[in-house]
């Protein structure tokens, strides 16, 4: 517990203000990306009918959808990042090993590399935290406000 809190405070204070902004495009691409999937409930209803756990199949599909669409609020806005990123994290992962992987081997599958790179940057999001242009650091500055 005592070296997760280390590398939480080294992040904290190391911490360069590009990865503000590109924070806030990682949670913009993570809410279009819970949209965009929650939009496309013809491929969720064949995912379920086709699956013999149905049921699981389905709770997947809302965990995916809500942590994207949540999640990336959490994340543009600079609110319990590291939280946030951690829930992100197996929906990245099983979407590079079980979907994007065996689907298309091909040299260039666009969505594999952007899985890869968000999953890369919301690692990097766990070590670092969240930065100095996010509400939780606005928050914790300013405690005499509250």
């Amino acid at each position: 517990m005592n070296a997760i809190l280390r590398v939480e405070e080294w992040g904290d204070h190391h911490h360069p203000i590009w990865l503000d902004f590109l924070r806030i495009l990682v949670g913009l691409i993570l809410i279009l990306r819970g949209f965009l999937f929650a939009l496309h409930s013809g491929v969720i209803t064949d995912l379920v009918l086709e699956d013999p756990l149905q049921y699981l199949t389905f709770m997947g599909a809302q965990y995916i959808i809500l942590f994207h669409i949540a999640g990336g609020i959490l994340i543009t806005l600079g609110i319990l990042t590291r939280f946030s990123a951690l829930m992100n994290l197996p929906i990245l992962i099983s979407e590079i090993f079980f979907i994007n992987l065996p689907r298309d081997l091909m040299p260039f599958n666009s969505e594999l590399v952007l899985s890869i790179a968000l999953l890369i940057v919301l690692i990097v999001y766990l070590i670092f935290g969240d930065g100095k242009f996010s509400t939780d650091h606005f928050v914790s500055v300013h405690k005499d406000i509250w």
